[in-house]
This record gives C-alpha cells, sequence and structure tokens, in this order.
C-alpha cells in the first residue's frame, strides 16, 4: 500500500474519533493532523529527527502547515493525551504480558548520571532499559498499557489489570503470580505452561512491536518521550487492526 494513502486511512480514523475536538485559534495543525503525525512516527520507528526530515521532504503537501522540528516536537507532547481515546474496551477474558525494550547496550551501563532503564532479565536475557506491559482484550485490541525500569517484577503491572475495574479477567503467567497472603483481589488468572494456550495472541502482538513498530531498542533519555512514543504506538496498533479488520497482519502497512 502507497504511504499516501496509509496516511489518509489513519487520518480518517484519527478525525472520527477527534472530530468533537475543536483547533485552538493561535495553532497551524489541527488536533486530528497532529495525531496523525504522531501515528506515523510511531509506525515509522526512527528517531525523531529522521521521522521529521522524512515527512517534511516527502509528504508536507499532506501537511502543508508543517511548523519547525522543535515545534513539532512540543506539539507533539501537548497532544499525547488524545491517545487514550484509541484504547479498546476490555472483554471478559483479556492478556497481560511484559515486553523487554533495551534503552543501551549492557556495557554502557552506569555511564550516566540519571539512567532511566535499569538492568533487569527480559526474555531470558540481561537488558538495560524498561519493562512494557500490555493488556490486551479478545481481539488482540490494546485495552492498557504501562511502563517501568527493567529490574521490577512483572507483580508490579497488576495494577494494569485493576485499573478496569472489574470488567475483565487477565490471563497471564507465573510472573504476575503473588503469594497467598499477598493477594490484592486484582483478577489475574496464572496459567502455567501449556494452559490456555490462547495467550499466545500477545506473543504475535509483541512480534508485531519488534518487526513493524521497531521498538525493541530505543533512545529516548526522558519519560516525557518514552511516555509519548509508547502511546502513539498503542493507538497506531488498534488503529492498524481497525483497517486490517481485525486481522495481525500489518506487512501492508510499514513505511
Amino acid at each position: 500500500m502507497r504511504t499516501d494513502e496509509i496516511i489518509i486511512r489513519l487520518f480518517c480514523i484519527v478525525d472520527d474519533r477527534l472530530g468533537a475536538v475543536k483547533k485552538h485559534p493561535l495553532a497551524n495543525l489541527h488536533p486530528s493532523e497532529v495525531v496523525t503525525i504522531g501515528l506515523l512516527l510511531a509506525l515509522k520507528g526512527r528517531r525523531y529527527r529522521s521521522f521529521y526530515r522524512w515527512l517534511s521532504a516527502n509528504y508536507r503537501h499532506l501537511f502543508p502547515a508543517l511548523p519547525e522540528q522543535s515545534r513539532r516536537y512540543r506539539v507533539l507532547v501537548k497532544a499525547h493525551g488524545y491517545t487514550d481515546l484509541f484504547l479498546a474496551d476490555p472483554t471478559i477474558l483479556g492478556i497481560i504480558d511484559s515486553f523487554g525494550i533495551e534503552l543501551v547496550h549492557p556495557r554502557r551501563e552506569g555511564r550516566s548520571a540519571a539512567p532511566l532503564g535499569k538492568k533487569g532479565i527480559s526474555n531470558h536475557r540481561w537488558i538495560v532499559g524498561i519493562k512494557l506491559a500490555w493488556l490486551i482484550n479478545q481481539r488482540g485490541e490494546v485495552v492498557e498499557w504501562s511502563w517501568m525500569p527493567a529490574n521490577v517484577s512483572d507483580q508490579e503491572f497488576r495494577d494494569v489489570v485493576a485499573w478496569q475495574e472489574g470488567q475483565t479477567i487477565a490471563l497471564g503467567d507465573r510472573g504476575f503470580r503473588v503469594r497467598a497472603d499477598e493477594d490484592d483481589g486484582v483478577p489475574i488468572k496464572i496459567c502455567a505452561r501449556g494452559d490456555w494456550n490462547c495467550r499466545f495472541l500477545i506473543e504475535t502482538t509483541f512480534s508485531l512491536l519488534e518487526r513493524v513498530f521497531q521498538i525493541k531498542q530505543l533512545t529516548h533519555r526522558t519519560d516525557r518521550g518514552i511516555d509519548l512514543r509508547l502511546g502513539f504506538v498503542a493507538a497506531c496498533f488498534n488503529c492498524l487492526l481497525q483497517l486490517t479488520h481485525g486481522k495481525l497482519s500489518f506487512l501492508d502497512f510499514v513505511i
């Protein structure tokens, strides 16, 4: 699929969702345009500067009021809150799991005075970075997400399910279990290896995060930058599922 068509289709979905949001009198871009650019940033999977050069050089005719680079980033940060509007509704059964994201090579650990990522284990290997937890519904859509440093246990992500206020029962692996005397009432069903194989759905979504959205390794150094990227990734994932009518096949949308 041509990139122009991808941009137009994403804009149509965004504009339908943000139709009631008014444009500020002094703003150059409508919020729908800003969010569409954020979705493209998530889908392109590059650093922000190279993404801006690519967008400005090839698709300025679709965004004629595109501001300069630093202003564009500040506008994206302000529009980050709109990504919550693209999160899906929970279903009776959901799936929760964590995904490791590397921020620096382990050999570079400790070189920063205020490191954002921490050293931890993800997928049976050491990384220095963060963990991203996704709660998805039975259709594979993202319902809720959160991130923490990689040195925390998956138990810390139990609040992701608790935020749904009993609307779903999440299937999780043994990393989310707690002792009986510490049970917090969060509806997470701990599944042993080989049980409830429908949980492999979230492994498919994580493989798309790595191959399509290219977030296995990120270069962000601030909380704001990570929140921005991961929020737009979750929103873009749900938009692509809508475009593919629920099929987890995004090959036509690689740009």
